[in-house]
């Protein structure tokens, strides 16, 4: 019987990929409530957790530097006349 074979590299490379399209979508994914697929795939293969981690922790340093808009609290005074 053959083991089979999961390539973990590729899963986290895949992982990221998906991640940058979201920030591409406008997705604040610094967003607690947003389950990010560096997040999922991390958390299911406990072997890349840590690149996943690490990766997710860079995109999310990337994105608020590039939207100043994604950094600090989700919901400000001023926001609160949307409600």
């Amino acid at each position: 019987m053959s083991e089979l074979f999961v390539d973990l590299n590729a899963i986290c490379n895949l992982a990221i990929k998906e991640t940058e399209e979201l920030i591409k979508l406008g997705f604040d994914i610094s967003d607690p409530c947003i389950v990010t697929p560096l997040g999922w795939y991390g958390n299911k293969h406990s072997e890349i957790a840590e690149h996943c981690n690490e990766a997710l922790l860079e995109l999310i340093d990337k994105q608020s530097a590039s939207t100043p808009a994604f950094v600090g609290p989700g919901y400000y005074d001023s926001d609160l006349h949307y409600f």
